[in-house]
């Protein structure tokens, strides 16, 4: 589930079951794994993998 208030870059590769929280910022060229959970406020940079 995304957060209806995070922003998460069109070049993202977002998984499978990924919850990001309220107001995350997620940037271009980043890969967050299946099952992963991001709070909120969190800010992922580009070129960054999680999970």
């Amino acid at each position: 589930m995304i957060h209806q208030t995070a922003i998460v870059d069109k070049g993202a590769q977002i998984d499978t079951n990924v919850e990001i929280g309220p107001y995350s910022v997620i940037a271009n060229h980043v890969k967050i794994g299946k099952n992963s959970v991001i709070g909120p406020h969190v800010t992922v940079d580009e070129h960054t993998s999680i999970g």
